[in-house]
């Protein structure tokens, strides 16, 4: 994916207690396969406003495909801000996007502002360490050389194409993963729960709650994960358990 540019600058003037200004057409996304997106406020700086509500929305548009992401609260200070619980693919948690050329769009609206002045705001479209991304529900050509997790049977199973591998001029490394569950086990089979942790941090980086049809006996799913440098365990949690650790190096290491 390439984003142009790939930290997004904004200067928005505040002169009254409520106000809109849109920003249009202010970066472009090329996507040359399935990838995702999370936007985050990474640096902002205020002059001359006291207090402020300010909530933004995301627009992106390509020839055949759009996405709309909210960003409610994304600077809030000596006011309330209220916003639904619910997680919001793209602000929250990572948003997968289609292949394609996007022309970016930003909104914002704010209330309950005092003073008048500045907001300078940097965005990151990519703010995450960690994603992962639902790529379909059928299962790769060759898998004689993926490596099974501990505890995978003949029920069940989680596959990685690579448990080790170089962060690209992205900045991050991509391994496919295959599941597949038999139709007998559990509840709920067609639910599939995904979480990829680090292990430097503890800290989880990425949730995927995916439905999967039933094909034959079974029901599969085919998986992209990106990740930065860093060590990494991804698990499924639902409808069995069964994780594999994954290791993202940032350049080459050469084994003399």
């Amino acid at each position: 994916m390439l984003i142009n540019p790939s930290l997004i600058n904004l200067d928005l003037e505040v002169s009254s207690v409520e106000g809109k200004r849109e920003f249009r057409e202010i970066a472009i996304i090329d996507v040359e396969d399935a990838d995702s997106l999370l936007f985050r406020l990474v640096n902002l700086r205020v002059e001359g406003v006291s207090s402020i509500s300010l909530s933004g929305i995301v627009r992106l548009e390509s020839s055949s495909s759009s996405y709309e992401v909210r960003m409610p609260c994304i600077v809030f200070f000596n006011t309330s801000c209220p916003r639904v619980t619910m997680i919001i693919p793209g602000y929250d948690a990572p948003l997968k996007i289609e292949s394609g050329r996007y022309i970016l769009t930003i909104e914002f609206t704010w209330m309950e502002a005092k003073g008048k002045g500045r907001i300078s705001l940097t965005i990151s479209p990519r703010a995450y360490n960690a994603s992962i991304i639902p790529l379909g529900e059928y299962a790769p050509n060759d898998m004689s050389k993926w490596i099974a997790a501990r505890g995978s049977t003949r029920s069940f199973a989680l596959l990685v194409d690579k448990n080790e591998t170089i962060a690209d001029s992205s900045g991050f490394g991509k391994f496919k993963t295959y599941v597949w569950v038999f139709q007998s086990v559990g509840e709920n089979v067609s639910l599939f729960r995904f979480e990829i942790v680090s292990l430097k941090t503890g800290r989880v980086e990425s949730i995927l709650e995916t439905y999967v049809e039933k094909k034959g006996i079974y029901y599969e799913v085919f998986l992209l994960v990106k990740a930065r440098p860093g060590d990494y365990m991804l698990s499924i949690k639902h409808p069995i358990e069964l994780a594999i650790d994954l290791k993202v190096n940032s350049k080459m290491i050469l084994a003399f």
